[in-house]
């Protein structure tokens, strides 16, 4: 499941990172780049609209594949440099990294002890920062070294090979598994699915205030993702190389942050570690809306650093939380119901940003903003901290 989320990770972050080269040849402004970061998380929403119903007819090892491969065909369409075509590449990359949380946590519940659950699950978060890392670090290299459409066919056929190589485990994992309902067009637009992440959070009341404070998290997080890079390069003047290097320094840190936070909720409880994490996030988005070009490389560096740990590394946590609260056998219905709203937030964010930066003069006040929907979270985990017994 770690290596699947790496693959996973990889391809969700390609775009982002050689965002300016690809909004360059499209002929659109830079921060442009957040319309395409809102429709992958609108493809990841897509998803989670019928996910209990894929993961349970497939298993979560084959319906991972299946996403590694839609996700492989939107990196590929991405190199038309067509806009239209980019949302659409956009679009099915999110399709494809849906499965993810859900079909993981769907598996790791039902096999992890649970004094032990959400340091595993951390862990497998991890791959998330691991696969933006290695992103991070080879697809500017090779953006210099060839161009930006090299890059994106390494990406695309990175996560091919990544579907192919976990094949084997596939039957040994997809145990049972519910074939008598087929994620057939008509059943997974019919009403009775089309509401289910409302019906279950209404079933799971625990669920409510956590998927608020999540939500919060995610815009967050989906903003800094989308542009941290072009924040640097485009309005301060640093090269790709420098933020590049900055967005894998925060990856890298978020990989061992996701493990530490994880071991940390072990102990003092899930939301309490999310409280933390969420009032330190706050502070460090407030820096990054004053951050300037004058900046030494190592202070952007170290703010990378800071960033894994903080805004980056809360979803492990997250998801263990989440597993918790849901009964046993509705672990995958509980996320992906909860992670629908969550994807509401990474989309929004991303997509106004966009909107915000030539509405407010630039990016720092928009982060300011972020900084506010970020500290939202800090009531609704109050309240999870109340209801935990």
């Amino acid at each position: 499941m770690a290596f699947l989320q790496v693959v996973l990770a990889f391809v969700l972050r390609a775009l982002p990172i050689i965002g300016p080269e690809i909004t360059a040849a499209a002929g659109v402004a830079p921060h442009d780049i957040g319309i395409l970061a809102g429709a992958v998380s609108i493809g990841t929403m897509l998803f989670l609209l019928g996910g209990s119903m894929t993961i349970n007819y497939f298993g979560p090892v084959r319906i991972l594949q299946i996403g590694a491969v839609i996700s492989a065909i939107g990196a590929l369409l991405s190199i038309t440099s067509i806009w239209w075509l980019l949302v659409l590449a956009a679009l099915l990359i999110g399709i494809g990294y849906g499965p993810s949380p859900a079909a993981a946590s769907d598996l790791l519940i039902r096999t992890s002890p649970p004094n032990h659950r959400t340091l595993i699950m951390s862990t497998k978060q991890a791959g998330v920062p691991l696969g933006g890392s290695l992103a991070g670090v080879l697809l500017p290299a090779i953006v210099v070294w060839v161009n930006w459409q090299a890059a994106l066919l390494a990406t695309a056929a990175f996560t091919l090979i990544g579907a192919l190589i976990v094949q084997p485990w596939r039957e040994q994992l997809d145990t049972g598994r519910d074939t008598t309902i087929r994620p057939t067009v008509g059943n997974l637009l019919a009403w009775k699915n089309l509401i289910a992440p409302v019906r279950i959070l209404k079933e799971l009341p625990g669920m409510r205030p956590l998927t608020v404070a999540v939500a919060c998290f995610a815009c967050a997080q989906g903003c800094l993702l989308a542009f941290f890079v072009t924040q640097l390069t485009v309005e301060l003047g640093f090269s790709l190389a420098v933020a590049g290097a900055a967005f894998s320094v925060m990856q890298i840190s978020g990989t061992f942050s996701r493990v530490i936070m994880g071991w940390l909720a072990d102990r003092i409880g899930s939301a309490k570690t999310l409280l933390l994490l969420a009032l330190v996030s706050t502070v460090m988005l407030l820096l990054q809306a004053l951050i300037s070009q004058d900046w030494p490389t190592y202070l952007i560096l170290l703010m990378g650093g800071v960033f894994g740990v903080t805004t980056i590394s809360w979803n492990g946590v997250y998801l263990a939380e989440a597993g918790r609260l849901a009964p046993l056998g509705r672990a995958g219905d509980a996320t992906s119901a909860s992670m629908f709203f969550l994807f509401i937030g990474i989309s929004l964010g991303p997509f106004v940003f966009s909107f915000g930066v030539p509405l407010l003069g630039g990016y720092g006040m928009c982060f300011l903003g972020v900084a506010c929907i970020q500290m939202l979270a800090v009531p609704a985990l109050l309240r999870c901290i109340r209801l935990t017994p």
